[in-house]
């Protein structure tokens, strides 16, 4: 759960002056303030993204008093298992068992604890001895979620935590002339040996493992860190699950009598969530188009003024629709005894990204090139912070009849829709939904 946070955004035709940025920076610090006091006045609700990036902020304002004392708070919601120290997101969904290994930790929980870390690194006039070891048991977590290409879920984490990997990396850092060599073998039918010194300690080395299964044994000899990992890359048949969202698609017009078909139309979307939430977090609606077809931006952009769509991002290929939690403004007015407004109100009221009411959204596409055998086109919908779980529709021109089919809308030009849906690397938490449209 994430708290609203009201910072101030100041828009000026000018130049920021230095005063000006200074006025804006404290009245954004007053707030988190405030904020804080809210979340300490609130009992028993966990805040933890939100404290995270307090604690952050905080440090980097220089404001040690509020960064030790929300640290303090995060210290007493930490997990803290297997010599390691991470966050997790409230009320998360316990795991299932049929993996070989521990599944990768959510975008958001990676991100909350990179966040956790960049706090205790951004002390003043330096972190101590105890920020160190904190955030040295909480960077064995975050090297644990990365995948076999070094990042994350997401970008966002993705950056978040390689930003808290390579603080901790520079501060850490101690250049000397000693090196270490990393031996792999296998019952004396492999072996392999890694040389890590200064000259190439940020080279990547790798070799592949030639017998699997296979039992590999790792040692090292010399002085210094090295950081060994093991890839493996397999298939599974995973469980059918429930999506998080419910979305539908149409073109208008539905049925065209042109035989040459329409050079453009309205994609219409529906969308809301189903998960086990009270709402979600936010929500990137990604809008394939059909070869041959471009999107017109205008009516694009023009969603960005409904209340639930932070922003779009439009290119010859898709539609980025952003649903995200935002601050409406409601302005109250007071009339004095002749009924002439005397005074108003401003009042910030948050604006969730999606519940279980459905939200609709259309704009249009416009033909750019002729393509013959147009092929379906997929949109998709998943939760930005939960993106582990995904929904796959496929066109499979069956009957009617068939049962296990998902979605259908009349003929475009005398070609329907419908889908089967198919896991896509399942794990925990809410995900999305996708399916195909033709014209």
């Amino acid at each position: 759960m994430k708290y609203p946070l009201c910072l101030h955004n100041h828009r000026s035709s000018g130049e920021f002056t230095p005063s000006l940025v200074h006025l804006v920076v404290t009245k954004a610090l007053s707030c988190l303030e405030s904020s804080w006091k809210t979340i300490e006045q609130g009992g028993n609700d966990s805040f933890v993204y939100t404290k995270a990036l307090m604690a952050y902020a905080f440090a980097l304002a220089g404001n040690q008093d509020k960064r030790n004392e929300i640290l303090k708070s995060l210290d007493k919601e930490a997990i803290k298992e297997d010599n390691s120290i991470h966050w997790e997101r409230p009320q998360k969904p316990r795991e299932s068992e049929p993996y070989l290994y521990k599944p990768q930790a959510s975008s958001a929980e990676v991100e909350m604890s990179a966040y956790v870390v960049l706090a205790r690194l951004t002390a003043q006039p330096g972190p101590t001895p105890e920020d160190l070891a904190l955030s040295m048991s909480t960077v064995k977590w975050l090297t644990k979620q990365q995948n076999s290409h070094g990042g994350f879920s997401s970008t966002q984490d993705t950056v978040v935590a390689l930003d808290a990997l390579s603080k901790y990396g520079a501060l850490t850092f101690s250049r000397n002339q000693k090196s270490s060599l990393v031996t792999i073998q296998a019952s004396g039918l492999f072996s392999h040996k890694f040389q890590v010194e200064d000259s190439n300690r940020l080279l990547l080395q790798q070799v592949p493992l030639p017998f699997i299964p296979g039992n590999y044994s790792v040692t090292v000899s010399g002085e210094g860190c090295v950081y060994a990992q093991t890839t493996l890359r397999y298939n599974i048949h995973l469980e059918k699950q429930q999506s998080a969202f419910a979305l539908q698609v149409q073109t208008v017009p539905l049925t065209c009598n042109n035989p040459k078909g329409h050079n453009s139309f309205q994609i219409s979307l529906e969308i809301s969530y189903t998960g086990s939430r009270p709402a979600s977090n936010m929500v990137i609606v990604d809008v394939k188009m059909v070869s041959g077809f471009i999107p017109l931006k205008p009516t694009v952009k023009k969603l960005e003024r409904l209340e639930h769509v932070s922003r779009t991002e439009v290119s010859n290929s898709n539609v980025l629709l952003y649903l995200d939690q935002q601050l409406r403004t409601l302005t109250t007015l007071e009339e004095d005894q002749n009924s002439f407004p005397r005074s108003h109100t401003n009042t910030q009221l948050p604006v969730t990204p999606v519940t279980n009411q459905t939200l609709a959204f259309s704009f249009i596409i416009q033909q750019d090139i002729p393509v013959k055998n147009l092929q379906p086109a997929i949109v998709k919908a998943y939760d930005y912070y939960e993106t582990e779980m995904k929904w796959r529709s496929l066109n499979t021109a069956a009957p009617a009849a068939q049962t296990n089919r998902i979605f259908e809308t009349p003929p475009i030009c005398g070609q329907g829709i419908s889908g089967i849906p198919i896991p896509e690397n399942l794990q925990n938490g809410d995900w999305g939904f996708s399916l195909k449209y033709k014209h």
